[in-house]
């Protein structure tokens, strides 16, 4: 999982600052990695290193980094099934002369991928980077960049995102509308599955390299990775967790005296469960906004940790009340087993948990960096099982037919919660 971003500016221009404004936009996506490079004509300028932004790329560090087009990633981890060594950055590579970048999200599965040869049938002919990209299965979303074009590219089911903007002067691609947003470009489009785009001499060409009629977007992204201030396919993040939270309590009404979110992805669903039931929303639960995303931390000891420090209840607003906790999922079980004890600690006499999502029963080797199953709290256990667990007085999962009717459509990939593959060929 990563967020890409990748801009263009005349030549007279630095595109520094608009990738690092990119990049903040996308910090959600990973909190492990970052690193911007760019291209000086054909002289390649890179800074990364390890961590968030901030810690990078403190105050305007960006200003001094020379170029008028580059790329930005932040990544979560490792990928799973190539490259393990990739840096933060994607590697840099020669060809013909001409140095290329490129940045990829997701997971790309043949057996015997690499970078480079997605990167020599990029900066080549268009029928050859057709044909390349027609050869890959897998998850993916990238940007491909050289002093003269930029390619961004989406996999042929469409499960990872990506997307186009205009800028004032030059274009941006991004894994989410918000980089747009936070550059001040106009949106252009979503490539559509299976779908690239060609930026060269200031002008933009769309290609089909995959007509496949199928279409699986993640479902992932619109309950938890992506910001809600985005907008995929059209869809609005905000709304489809909204509508999550209010055709959860359609499917389960619950008696309560207060409806509160788990901070920070479950809080849109709460309040779309409170207008739903008409019983109030609070906020039960303050957040340490100095801490990051625990489910996207890829080290057990510092999750747990994390999860102590990051949550703190309102004693106030909980003292004697019946409490409908909404959350966005459940994954391992670590944050929300900690939260029940802390609203209990804090005087909740009931705590009703409500899921806005169907049990996450498998791990996923396409679009997210998902643990193994056996670390799965609902892998191996039914609803009883998991509430006891918890520790909740009653536990409900919004069903997979209400999730997908809150996205607004069933063309999305269900694997994580069905265990079916979209993609026969891994199978």
């Amino acid at each position: 999982m990563s967020g890409i971003v990748g801009v263009v500016t005349p030549g007279n221009q630095s595109a520094s600052n608009l990738l690092l404004y990119g990049l903040y936009a996308l910090q959600h996506r990973g909190q492990v990695n970052t690193g911007i490079a760019m291209l000086d004509y054909n002289k390649v300028v890179v800074k990364k290193g390890t961590g968030l932004i901030q810690g990078v790329f403190p105050d305007d560090g960006t200003i001094s980094l020379p170029g008028d087009r580059g790329l930005g990633h932040v990544k979560y981890g490792e990928y799973k099934n190539y490259d393990t060594h990739q840096p933060i950055l994607p590697k840099e590579f020669t060809i013909r002369g001409v140095n290329c970048l490129i940045s990829v999200d997701g997971n790309i599965l043949n057996r015997d991928f690499n970078l480079y040869p997605l990167t020599l049938n990029l900066s080549g002919a268009l029928v050859s980077a057709k044909s390349y990209l027609n050869t890959l299965h897998g998850a993916f979303a990238g940007i491909y960049l050289d002093r003269y074009k930029m390619i961004g590219f989406r996999d042929p089911l469409g499960l990872k995102p990506i997307c186009v903007g205009k800028l004032d002067d030059g274009y941006i691609i991004a894994s989410e509308t918000c980089a747009l947003d936070s550059t001040g470009a106009t949106f252009i489009k979503d490539l559509e599955p299976g779908e690239l785009v060609v930026i060269k001499d200031n002008q933009l060409e769309f290609h089909l390299y995959n007509n496949r009629l199928q279409k699986k977007k993640c479902l992932f992204e619109y309950i938890y990775i992506a910001r809600p201030d985005s907008y995929f396919d059209q869809v609005s993040i905000y709304n489809a967790r909204s509508n999550m939270g209010k055709n959860l309590f359609h499917e389960h009404p619950t008696e309560a005296d207060i409806v509160m979110g788990a901070p920070d992805s479950g809080l849109i669903a709460a309040i779309g469960y409170a207008e739903a039931s008409k019983i109030p929303y609070k906020d039960g639960i303050i957040k340490n906004r100095y801490i990051g995303r625990t489910f996207i931390n890829p080290d057990e000891k510092t999750r747990t940790k994390d999860i102590f420090i990051k949550l703190n209840p309102i004693k106030e607003v909980l003292k004697g009340k019946r409490v409908v906790l909404v959350d966005d999922s459940i994954v391992r079980g670590s944050t929300s087993k900690r939260t029940i004890e802390m609203l209990r600690e804090a005087g909740a006499i009931e705590v009703h948990v409500r899921i806005a999502a169907p049990m996450v029963r498998h791990s996923c080797d396409l679009s997210l960096d998902m643990p193994d199953a056996s670390k799965l709290i609902a892998h191996d256990r039914d609803l009883e099982e998991i509430r006891k667990t918890i520790g909740a007085d009653s536990l409900h999962f919004l069903t997979l037919e209400g999730l997908k009717d809150a996205c607004q459509g069933t063309d999305y990939c269900d694997r994580c919660f069905s265990g079916i593959y979209p993609i026969q060929e891994i199978l």
